[in-house]
């Protein structure tokens, strides 16, 4: 049961990722260090998350 939870909420963090990437896909250059910041803050709070869970 744990497992297909940590399996969903990857599965969700990989959507947020994706639809970031969509959404810059076509933008300009310089908005691509926003995006990293995006992703970066959602790989960070997913796993603030899972070492909370954890304990």
């Amino acid at each position: 049961m744990i497992d297909q939870e940590s399996d969903d909420s990857d599965a969700k963090l990989v959507e947020e990722i994706i639809l970031i990437q969509r959404n810059y896909y076509f933008e300009k250059r310089n908005v691509k260090t926003e995006r990293q910041r995006k992703i970066r803050e959602l790989i960070e709070k997913a796993s603030k998350a899972e070492a909370t869970d954890g304990n």
